[in-house]
C-alpha cells in the first residue's frame, strides 16, 4: 500500500498543487501571476517572443512610454544607456516554450499578442508549476535508488508541505524558485550517475553541461552548488582528470548555454561579468553575514519556518552508506551557500514567506531528510513521538502558508511579538 502511494505521490502532490493554483487566481482579489521579481524573471520572454527585441527597449516603449515603473528596477546603465535588466536571463530562457504557446494562443483567440494578457501571465505561472513537480520527480527518483518507498514517500510530503517549497511552486511560480529546485535536483541526479560505476555517456555529459549552465543563468550565486560534482565524494577531485573528457564536453555545453548572458551584459555595460544589483545598493557583506536572521530568526529564519527540517540533524549525524559518502562535500556546499545568502545585504530576500533563498538547495536537503526518516524508522521507540512533532511541523507550515496568502504575515521585519499576535490567526 505504501509502495503504490510513493509511486503516485509526485502525481498526487501535482493534482494538489494544480488545485490550489487554480484557487489562488480565481479569488477576486488575487494578483496576476507576473508580478514583483517575477515580472523581471519573465520580462526578457516578453520581450524576445512578442516584440522580437532583445534591447528590451521595446517593453518600455510600447507599456510605460519609454521607461520602466520604479518596482522593476530597471536602469539605464550608465556610460551606454541601455537597460540593463537585475535579473539574468535564465527562467525567463526556461519560460521560452510557455511563452510562445502563450503568444500562438493569443492570436487564435484575438486576445492582445502583448505579453501580458491572459495567456501569458498563466503560461509563465504554470511554467513555474511545472518545474516544481518537475523538481519533485527527480528528487523522488533519486530517493527511490538509496531509500526505501516509505522513506522516499515521507520525505517527499514534508519537503513539499512542511516548508516554504510548495507556496513557491504554486503561489510565487514566477520567481526562480521552483526553477532552481528543478535544476539543483536534475544536479543531485546527474552527480549520483556521473560517480556510478557505469552507465555514463555523452548525452549525459551534455546534459550536465546544460543543467550547470542553467543554473548560474537562474541565479549567479547558485555557481557554488556546482562543487557538488567535485566534492560529490572525498576521493572525488582524485578522479577527475580520468574523466576530462566527459568533464570538456560538459563544459562546452555549459559555456553555451552561459554565452548569451555574458554577451548582453558586454553589449548593455561594456563588461562580460556584471553584478546589477550593485547599482541599487545590494551588495555583500561577507565578513559579516546575518546567519542567526536567516537561519532562525522570526524575520524569516529557514528553521523557524520549516522546522520538520530539523528531522535532517539526525540524517547528517548518523549518515550511513551512500548518505555518509556524500556528506561532507554536502555539507561545505551547503555551509558555503548559507554563508552567502546570509551575507547578502537584503539577507531577508525581500516580500518572503519563509526563506525563499534557501528552497533552491532543497534537492540535497532532501538527502539528509531521507536519511533522517530512516534512521528514525530503525528506532521504533521514537516513531510514534516524533511522527506527531513530524505532522503538527507540516501541519503549521501550511497554515501559516495560507494565512500569508491571505495577506495575514507582515512581508518582512516579522518581530516575535508580531508573531505571538498573529499566529494561527485567519482574519
Amino acid at each position: 500500500m505504501v509502495s503504490r502511494i510513493e509511486h503516485h505521490a509526485v502525481a498526487i502532490i501535482a493534482t494538489i498543487a494544480v488545485a490550489a493554483y487554480c484557487w489562488v487566481y480565481t479569488r477576486p482579489d488575487a494578483d496576476p501571476p507576473i508580478r514583483s521579481d517575477g515580472y523581471n524573471y519573465y520580462l526578457y520572454a516578453a520581450s524576445w517572443v512578442v516584440y522580437h527585441d532583445a534591447t528590451l527597449e521595446a517593453v518600455a516603449n510600447d507599456w510605460n512610454g519609454g521607461a520602466y515603473a520604479d518596482f522593476a528596477g530597471m536602469i539605464r546603465w550608465p556610460g551606454t544607456g541601455r537597460w540593463i535588466n537585475r535579473i539574468p536571463i535564465g527562467v525567463s530562457v526556461l519560460m521560452l516554450p510557455f511563452v510562445v504557446s502563450a503568444h500562438l494562443l493569443s492570436g487564435w483567440s484575438n486576445l492582445p499578442k502583448d505579453g501580458f494578457s491572459f495567456y501569458y501571465q498563466h503560461a509563465a505561472g504554470l511554467a513555474g508549476l511545472l518545474y516544481f513537480i518537475a523538481g519533485l520527480w527527480l528528487v523522488r527518483n533519486t530517493l527511490r535508488r538509496h531509500f526505501q518507498p516509505s522513506v522516499s514517500l515521507v520525505t517527499l510530503v514534508v519537503l513539499t508541505f512542511g516548508t516554504d517549497l510548495f507556496h513557491y511552486g504554486v503561489n510565487e511560480p514566477t520567481f526562480s524558485h521552483a526553477f532552481s529546485f528543478a535544476l539543483v535536483a536534475a544536479l543531485l541526479a546527474l552527480c549520483d550517475r556521473f560517480w556510478s560505476p557505469a552507465g555514463w555517456s555523452t548525452r549525459h555529459s551534455i546534459a550536465l553541461g546544460l543543467v550547470a549552465g542553467l543554473i548560474v543563468l537562474v541565479r549567479h550565486t547558485n555557481v557554488v552548488l556546482l562543487l557538488l560534482l567535485p566534492m560529490w565524494r572525498l576521493d572525488a577531485w582524485r578522479l577527475l582528470p580520468a574523466r576530462r573528457r566527459d568533464l570538456g564536453v560538459a563544459a562546452i555545453a555549459a559555456a553555451t548555454i552561459v554565452a548569451p548572458q555574458l554577451v548582453y551584459y558586454h553589449w548593455a555595460t561594456g563588461s562580460w561579468f556584471v553584478n546589477a544589483y550593485a547599482v541599487h545598493g545590494v551588495h555583500f557583506t561577507l565578513m559579516s553575514p546575518h546567519l542567526a536572521g536567516a537561519l532562525v530568526s522570526t524575520q524569516r529564519g529557514l528553521f523557524f519556518w520549516s522546522p520538520v527540517l530539523l528531522c535532517a540533524v539526525p540524517g547528517i549525524v548518523f549518515a550511513r552508506g551512500w548518505v555518509l559518502d556524500i556528506r561532507a562535500g554536502a555539507l561545505i556546499v551547503l555551509g558555503i551557500n548559507a554563508w552567502i545568502i546570509a551575507s547578502w545585504s537584503e539577507w531577508q530576500y525581500g516580500a518572503a514567506f519563509g526563506h525563499r533563498a534557501f528552497i533552491d538547495c532543497f534537492p540535497i536537503l532532501a538527502m539528509f531528510l531521507a536519511e533522517g526518516f530512516a534512521w528514525l524508522m530503525d528506532h521504533p521507540r521514537l516513531v510514534p513521538t516524533t511522527a506527531i512533532a513530524i505532522t503538527l511541523a507540516t501541519a503549521l507550515s501550511v497554515a501559516q502558508m495560507i494565512q500569508y496568502w491571505h495577506h495575514i504575515w507582515p512581508t518582512r521585519d516579522i518581530t516575535w511579538d508580531q508573531y505571538r499576535a498573529l499566529f494561527l490567526t485567519f482574519r
